[in-house]
């Protein structure tokens, strides 16, 4: 068996995961991703599954690959946008991801991003980096209220979190696990354009979806009260790359896009 390792996580973070791939008996081969259509199609058709992170996994790709070895995909990480799985069915080839492989690091990465614009800890790195010393003075998190957009694996890692920092949450969740939130007695509301109403920052934490693509846009930040923060530790395209681009030429924009 012959498999294709191309997601650069798992290639760069040392652990059980990299020596029972590689204490199998199978034949691994590292390319590292994210790898785009024309790399994969030439190759892909000469492994018996593949290992991947963001790789374009079209219907080309899928469909190369079923003409030769190909028997399986797994995804390490969650999102299977990337992935044709339409093309997956139509070959029969299994798509397989890992849910809860990194719902906690995702957590703590937003919440690193958050004390990194509070805090000026980029704009101080930068300034000491080029031999200069100037103190900036931070914000405290404390206080401040957190609009969770996904309040799902990732989206209750993060809300354990704000919530030991003394910050304030309010969620949206088209799905919403009630149980969760009656629980925890988190304050819950009906749509996106009230969660992002009076907020502080604004927390991206779901899958990029048809629905879900270009959900942040110009229209919706225009109903802000205040300046925010908005965090995307997903996917790139769940806000609109054309209202982003409108907004930071014209800085009209009440919002800072981290």
């Amino acid at each position: 068996m012959r498999i294709l390792l191309t997601t650069t996580s798992f290639i760069d973070t040392p652990g059980m995961h990299q020596k029972k791939l590689h204490d199998s008996k199978f034949k691994i081969d590292e390319l590292r991703g994210p790898l785009k259509e024309e790399v994969l199609l030439p190759i892909i058709s000469n492994y018996d599954g593949i290992i991947c992170g963001d790789d374009d996994i079209t219907y080309k790709v899928i469909s190369s690959g079923s003409k030769g070895k190909l028997k399986v995909i797994s995804k390490y990480g969650i999102g299977l946008d990337k992935v044709d799985l339409n093309a997956a069915k139509k070959f029969r080839i299994p798509v397989f991801n890992t849910p809860g492989v990194n719902h906690i690091t995702v957590s703590e990465h937003i919440i690193a991003l958050i004390f990194t614009f509070y805090k000026n800890i980029h704009l101080e790195y930068q300034i000491t980096i080029n031999g200069k010393w100037k103190r900036l003075i931070g914000n405290e998190v404390f206080d401040k209220k957190i609009g969770i957009l996904g309040l799902g694996r990732i989206g209750k890692e993060l809300y354990k979190r704000v919530i030991a920092l003394g910050m304030k949450v309010i969620v949206y969740d088209s799905n919403i696990d009630s149980k969760f939130v009656s629980k925890n007695n988190i304050q819950a509301v009906e749509s996106i354009e009230r969660l992002v109403e009076d907020i502080d920052i604004l927390a991206l934490t779901l899958p990029l979806t048809e629905i879900s693509k270009g959900i942040i846009n110009k229209e919706l930040i225009e109903k802000t009260n205040k300046k925010i923060i908005i965090v995307n530790t997903s996917r790139a395209l769940i806000v609109d790359q054309k209202s982003l681009i409108y907004l930071l030429k014209e800085k009209k924009n009440k919002s800072i896009f981290n």
